[in-house]
């Protein structure tokens, strides 16, 4: 298995992207890139074969609840939404694939920085499950860990065919322009200023994200997204691999599980040769206090 590293230990400040490692045909063209820098997302089909992530797929319809790793969140209605994180990659699935070269380069390219794994998320949502991820920026969060910058990106595979009924992923064109919201509580829950939401939703296109398992979701951190109840028979599955620059690493204390961490960039290949150790066995993942109410 081909790797190389991003960003060197003891010195992460760098300001070149890592040398190409993903097949030429999985990159972004220039064209993308610029499209991603105008709207606050790209969406990009077919990023991955579904052979390539059938076995994750396949893991998660068998054991909805990860092995036990699923926490639940309250949205804005007291109702339940499940995700499973983690910011130490293994060697397991889960290890492996936010290190996919076609991942890293594309994240790379999209911020104009070198970048390490900030964390991932598998976000669930059950036939008939009644839990939403209310409107939000991820940056509003991360800033409050200690980010200075909001250089930051998710990559958002689809792992189920998606659409409006099981609770698609919605993104809010241009709103990355609109800078850091003031985040605000909603009982348990909290979300971005509802007032600056209604301003917003007059000037900005709200986009429904209806993708087959495959298809890949690119937003940045300050973009707004949410998503809605699953009122169908069918389950929705998201993988969502967050990447920040690596000169952007918190400054809080206290903020260790977020702290830069050499990526090691494996070869695009990685997931059709099954180069890991198991899906979930292997991953240390996240307790449900340590993080906040981020993606969707």
């Amino acid at each position: 298995m081909s790797a190389i590293e991003t960003g060197f230990p003891g010195h992460p400040e760098s300001d070149q992207p890592t040398a190409p490692l993903a097949d030429p045909a999985n990159r972004l063209t220039d064209a993308e890139v610029a499209r991603f820098r105008a709207d606050g997302f790209l969406i990009r089909k077919n990023f991955f074969a579904v052979d390539e992530i059938a076995p994750l797929i396949e893991a998660c319809h068998r054991d909805p609840d990860i092995d036990g790793a699923v926490s639940a969140l309250s949205d804005s209605r007291g109702q339940p939404q499940e995700v499973a994180t983690w910011t130490r990659l293994g060697d397991d699935l889960c290890g492996v694939f936010p290190r996919v070269a076609r991942m890293v380069e594309a994240a790379e390219a999209l911020i104009g920085l070198p970048v390490y794994h900030w964390h991932s998320k598998l976000s669930m949502k059950r036939p008939g499950s009644s839990g939403s991820w209310d409107w939000h920026q991820d940056y509003g969060y991360w800033y409050g860990e200690g980010a200075l910058y909001p250089d930051f990106v998710t990559v958002t595979v689809a792992l189920d065919r998606i659409d409006r009924n099981n609770g698609c992923l919605k993104l809010v064109k241009g709103s990355q322009r609109c800078g850091r919201i003031d985040i605000k509580n909603f009982g348990e829950a909290s979300g971005t200023d509802p007032e600056r939401l209604t301003w917003i939703f007059e000037r900005h296109e709200t986009i429904e994200c209806t993708m087959e398992p495959g298809d890949v979701a690119m937003f940045h951190s300050n973009t707004l997204h949410a998503s809605g109840p699953n009122t169908s028979d069918r389950p929705r599955t998201l993988i969502h691999c967050t990447y920040n620059a690596i000169d952007n690493a918190p400054l809080t204390a206290g903020q260790e599980r977020h702290a830069f961490q050499p990526l090691v960039k494996l070869a695009d290949d990685a997931l059709s040769k099954r180069a890991y150790d198991g899906i979930f066995v292997n991953q240390r993942f996240v307790h449900l206090g340590l993080e906040r109410n981020e993606n969707a």
